[in-house]
């Protein structure tokens, strides 16, 4: 979808036409191996972003999409009648699935999913007007399900405004079955013009104190030790944006500074990672802990 990767305001560079392809097999980055939502999970994604519609908002994979409450803006133009809503034909070349949307998704999965077209909707909002909804299911191309299948979901207005989604990158942890820790950065913000990209070493030293300070605040239970973690790399990830005029791929750099949980000798041991995103410029992700226990 083009016009949702357009808005991103952030400086893109050229990516390779063989990397991020949908049409080839790519291998999972260990970044994006475990640590995302299932269904009935607790919290849910929108416990991450609390003021998303849950109506339309969506994941997949890492990847949160999310669309504001239906609101027209004040001042704006007023509804239009239902003969004059922009048809079902130009909505669709409009939001149809492109070549960086399609790498973007696969990039979450250990192997290529496919856009199946789903259905239109036109949704009749009240005092809000007409507005065209189109979803796609996200299934495995070789066929079979990988489980409860993906949506994606794009919105139209009924002037034939694409209703561009904001896209978050997040990573979650359990560290036990009551609490789980969660990394979420947003994509879809605009640099400011002052601020300059910071080097690894810069982002591996933000990450890690903003890591370390906020375990430091995290409460602990009675008769349980803080929880720790062991640095093990900062490394960057490529993520699939927009298309160039010339059918390139353009991507947005993000850092991900990764720990490991340093368990006790008789404690299960655990491989995972947990990441800490970072934007070039330094933005780090919010970091929260999910608790049953307090």
């Amino acid at each position: 979808m083009r016009s949702l990767l357009l808005m991103a305001v952030m400086l893109l560079v050229p990516l390779s036409p063989v990397w991020g392809d949908p049409e080839q097999e790519q291998t999972l980055d260990p970044m994006f191996a475990g640590g995302s939502f299932y269904l009935g999970s607790k919290p849910k994604f929108l416990d991450l972003v609390p003021d998303a519609d849950p109506k339309t908002s969506f994941d997949i994979g890492h990847l949160i999409f999310t669309y504001p409450l239906p609101d027209r803006e004040e001042g704006g133009r007023p509804p239009v009648a239902l003969e004059s809503v922009v048809p079902v034909s130009k909505v669709m070349k409009l939001v149809t699935p492109d070549k960086a949307l399609k790498a973007l998704v696969n990039q979450q999965f250990s192997n290529n999913h496919d856009f199946h077209f789903e259905k239109t909707e036109l949704v009749s909002i009240e005092q809000i007007g007409y507005r065209w909804q189109v979803v796609w299911t996200i299934l495995p191309s070789l066929g079979g399900f990988s489980g409860v299948p993906y949506r994606y979901r794009a919105l139209v207005s009924d002037r034939g405004k694409v209703n561009p989604p904001d896209l978050y990158l997040y990573d979650s942890y359990n560290l036990d079955r009551q609490e789980s820790l969660y990394s979420n950065l947003k994509l879809t913000v605009k640099p400011k013009s002052q601020e300059a990209k910071l080097t690894q070493q810069q982002i591996e030293k933000q990450g890690r104190a903003t890591f370390q300070k906020f375990l430091s605040k995290m409460k602990v239970a009675p008769g349980k030790k803080r929880v720790r973690f062991e640095f093990i790399n900062c490394r960057s990830i490529e993520l699939p944006m927009s298309v160039r005029a010339d059918g390139e791929l353009q991507t947005r750099k993000i850092w991900g500074v990764n720990f490991k949980e340093v368990r006790e000798p008789d404690a299960e041991k655990k491989d995972e990672l947990f990441t800490v995103w970072l934007s070039e410029y330094g933005t780090v992700s919010d970091l929260k802990l999910f608790s049953q226990r307090w």
